[in-house]
Formats: C-alpha cells, structure tokens, sequence
C-alpha cells in the first residue's frame, strides 16, 4: 500500500506496507497569535484600577517581552520555512513553487549564516523578485524589532545615561510610545519605559507586515492571512 507523507498540506508517495501520514507542524502562526495575547494581556494591566503590585508588574514586563520575542521567532522561522520548503509550502503539494524550492534548499546552510532581514533579501534577490525598500516601512521598523529583542536577549545592565548615546534608544525613543501608567517617570527609558503593551502591540503589527509585505513580493497568498482575527492587538498608544 502507498504510504502518504502530508507536509503541512504537502503529500507524498512511497512504498510500504500499510497507509501512514505524517504532518509538519509550522510555527510562524503560533507565534504571532501568542504574541498578540501577551500584548491584549499587557493592556489589561496597564488599564487596571487596582493597585499595581511588583508581582503584577513582573507579569506585565514578561508578557511585553515574550510578544517582542516572539515577533521576531515568528519572522525567523517563515524564512526557514521558504528556504527549506519552498515559496507556497502553506498552500499545500499544489502551491509550492518546486523550482524556486529546488533552487534554494542547497543554500539553506549559507544563508543561515546571515541576519534574518538579509536572508529574506537574499531570498528575494535569488528568486528574481522585487526587494523590499530597506529605507522605507516596514523593513524599517522590522529591523528596530530585532534589534530590540537582541539587546533583550543579551541584557547589559548599565546607567541610564550610557543608554542615551545608543542608535537603538534613539530610534526607540522616536516611537513615542506612552509608558506603562505605574512606571516611574524618573525609570530608566530601557527597559521599564518601552516595555509597554503598545510595544508589544507594535511589535506584533510589525512583524506580520514584514511577513505579509514579502509575500507580496513573491506574489503569492500570505500563511498569516486566515489567521487575522486572531492578530487583534491593542492600539498603539502614543505620547502627545
């Protein structure tokens, strides 16, 4: 009997004797609806009229992180998906773009050795496809996203004032995103002042333009589109 393979809608046949299926779970959905969560979460905080306790406040900053860290996963794992799989892997056996995939699978190991952002250039640029504006939206702000979460991920603890001199701070600081209510005027602006729930919401839009932006490039259907409901962020709350 045939043995049936599905890979994320994507099914093949080998031999063997009895009628299997087996099915590749892909992540990049998951991470941008659990992002959106932690920042409808980080809301609910912020708009609390209860006093807001240091325990509460821990909770808050972990959901604001994990919706920036998961932006970012969400951003880096569709690319590994398009690399390793082929444009169209999310539409099934009848939507891969075989030749495009063919084409890229052996240089899956070179373009790991780039940043996120280049590899979805790269993959662009090698499928003949129109880049995406590094100067404009919403590569921009896709870029200040990683950033972020980099400099989260590898947290230096230093005084405020080193802060101010750092491109990241100031591009951060640009966004004018209002602080959660129970910050500390006197806080330093990272990480207590950006880790709000309009970052968090900001962070989530950011990455699911990034991703549907490329897929406008490669012409075909964004994996995000059936999952918009679900994406439902907070809005952005900005100082005046």
């Amino acid at each position: 009997m045939a043995r049936v393979v599905l890979l994320s809608g994507c099914c093949k046949a080998s031999s063997g004797g009895s009628a299997e299926m087996d099915v590749r779970y892909s992540f990049t959905t998951q991470f941008l609806v659990g992002s959106a969560m932690f920042a409808r979460h980080a809301r609910k905080i912020e708009d609390t009229t209860q006093s807001v306790t240091e325990e509460i406040q821990a909770d808050h900053r972990a959901f604001v992180v994990s919706a920036i860290m998961q932006s970012v996963a969400a951003i880096e794992a569709e690319i590994s998906e398009i690399i390793i799989h082929g444009p169209g892997h999310q539409l099934g056996s009848n939507g891969i773009d075989k030749d495009a995939r063919d084409f890229l699978l052996p240089l899956a190991n070179v373009l790991d050795d780039c940043s996120s952002l280049e590899r979805y250039e790269l993959v662009l640029h090698l499928l003949q496809k129109s880049s995406i504006d590094r100067g404009a939206e919403p590569f921009q702000s896709a870029d200040i996203l990683v950033r972020l979460r980099n400099a989260l991920i590898h947290y230096k603890s230093v005084w405020g004032k080193e802060l101010e001199s750092k491109k990241l701070i100031k591009q951060l600081k640009q966004l004018r995103f209002e602080a959660p209510p129970f910050i500390s005027k006197s806080s330093n602006f990272f990480p207590h002042k950006i880790l709000c729930s309009s970052c968090a919401s900001w962070s989530v839009t950011t990455a699911k333009e990034f991703i549907n932006r490329f897929y406008v490039h490669l012409n075909i259907r964004s994996p995000l589109k059936p999952y918009e409901s679900r994406l439902t962020v907070p809005e952005i709350r900005r100082e005046t």
